[in-house]
């Protein structure tokens, strides 16, 4: 049982869950698109934890040209709506960042936030679309967003959490700050086709 103190200083984590984001015929093109450009991506990497080489597994795409201005029209127009269920106020928007990520077997992410290094730090708001084969090829791969708790003024991990399954043509939509990771995915085929795929990002403010 949680200590009333504890349950005092909790912070229970928010998001947003749209599904349908994009029309079938949009997505169907994003993942043929996707599956073409194979040979583009790259290893991933990662600003946390670089003495870690087994930090993050996965494959990305930088440029993700693939969409990238439908997916931010898109989030543009259902922003004010995604802000007032967050429990968060509007804010200037510099730019809405985005990649092109492949988790395949045994691939994965270790506990992040988005915005925890000077680099970062202006990220307000992390989404995550979902996209795949159907019918789905891998297992696992669920996002795990942690619950805060404040100590001395700050925001810390609490061991509390969600956990998201990835599901096709949905997105979600978080505050950056926020602790996550991705979990282990289970891929038989190995086949890049069959991966996890999404196109995820960062809303930056512009102050």
């Amino acid at each position: 049982m949680l200590s009333h103190k504890y349950k005092q200083n909790l912070v229970k984590s928010k998001c947003v869950k749209i599904d349908n984001f994009l029309t079938q015929a949009e997505n169907k093109k994003i993942l043929e698109s996707v599956i073409k450009l194979e040979a583009y991506f790259q290893k991933s990497t990662t600003s946390l934890n670089l003495s870690d080489p087994n930090f993050r597994k996965s494959t990305v795409l930088h440029l993700a040209p693939i969409s990238k201005t439908r997916i931010s029209q898109r989030i543009k127009l259902i922003l004010p709506q995604v802000l007032v269920k967050l429990g968060h106020q509007e804010f200037p928007i510099a730019q809405i960042e985005a990649q092109v990520t492949a988790h395949n077997h045994g691939h994965y992410y270790q506990t992040h936030n988005d915005n925890g290094t000077p680099e970062v730090a202006k990220r307000e708001i992390t989404y995550v679309y979902y996209f795949y084969q159907q019918p789905k090829q891998f297992s696992g791969g669920e996002l795990i967003l942690y619950d805060e708790k404040m100590d001395n003024n700050y925001y810390k991990q609490a061991n509390s959490f969600k956990k998201i399954a990835p599901k096709n043509n949905s997105i979600i939509f978080f505050l950056s700050r926020y602790w996550h990771e991705v979990l282990p995915v289970n891929c038989p085929s190995k086949n890049f086709a069959d991966s996890r795929f999404t196109i995820n990002g960062w809303l930056w403010k512009n102050n």
